[in-house]
């Protein structure tokens, strides 16, 4: 039987992995922080979805999530092959985003600490000698219900509160991938040779603006929006390039945040105990 260990099983694209991995009859570990095993045991496939992005209040913890712990593992642990989960958020403000293109790293980004992260984690599984494949999911989305994330936040007020507060453009855009989609991507890719030593993005390879998106919301909770547009970011996100991933999966076909918005509203309404 095929091992795997889930560094971050817990979290929300962790969990969702080792859901996948136990419907497919797999011995999966999940050690927990600290735990000093890690660095004993054979871990066979290593899946680290470990991670933070809360660069204003825990800046030390997204340099220890995102880098520290992964240099340890890298260094000391015993793995036949390690996923590393990085984030298409690299991209941002860029003119492409292919695996291979240029990245820019923006002074008035206050989460550029994530990306600069992410970005040394990522050199340190290419100097590290050690078989690896990186991942770099787009904003993932599912039903997780304290999450503060953008796609969960929104949805949340629009259900609790009947109104939702938009602090983009209506024009603002970016790719939205299912966690269902990372998850079985993450498997296929571990057991791929082809996938060696690669980046992948994995994304659904379409921008869905946010006025799509509080259209959506609106039909379905009747709430109201306040569109906040002087306070706007100034985020912009290229079409996340997938053709690498179409060519290691061929059967890739991505779910729409638009299509699975509906369903995730009636989830989280049974979820609250709201009735429609």
């Amino acid at each position: 039987m095929s091992i795997y260990t889930v560094v971050g099983g817990n979290g929300f694209i962790g969990s969702e992995i080792v859901r996948h991995l136990h419907f497919l009859h797999k011995d999966v570990w999940i050690p927990e922080r600290n735990d000093p095993n890690i660095f004993s045991k054979k871990l066979g496939t290593l899946i680290y979805c470990a991670g933070n992005g809360d660069c204003q209040l825990k800046p030390f913890d997204v340099l220890t999530a995102n880098c520290l712990l992964l240099s340890e593992l890298l260094q000391n642990a015993d793995f036949d092959r390690l996923i590393y989960v990085s984030s298409t958020r690299l991209y941002m403000n860029g003119d492409e985003s292919s695996e291979t293109s240029d990245l820019i790293i923006r002074q008035d980004d206050n989460r550029r600490l994530f990306n600069l992260t992410k970005l040394v984690a990522e050199e340190l599984c290419f100097k590290s000698g050690k078989p690896f494949t990186i991942v770099r999911p787009s904003n993932v989305y599912g039903v997780a219900l304290k999450s503060p994330l953008f796609l969960p936040s929104i949805t949340r007020n629009a259900i609790i509160n009947g109104r939702i507060d938009m602090y983009v453009d209506k024009n603002y855009e970016k790719d939205y991938v299912s966690v269902t989609d990372v998850a079985e991507s993450v498997i296929k890719l571990s057991n791929k040779k082809e996938a060696e030593g690669e980046i992948i993005n994995i994304a659904s390879g379409i921008n869905i603006s946010s006025e799509q998106i509080a259209s959506v919301l609106i039909q379905n909770t009747n709430c109201v929006v306040n569109w906040h547009e002087n306070n706007a970011t100034k985020e912009v996100f290229p079409i996340t390039d997938i053709s690498l991933l179409k060519k290691l999966i061929p059967e890739y076909k991505p779910r729409s945040v638009l299509s699975d918005l509906s369903d995730m509203i009636q989830l989280f309404k049974s979820e609250l105990q709201i009735k429609s």
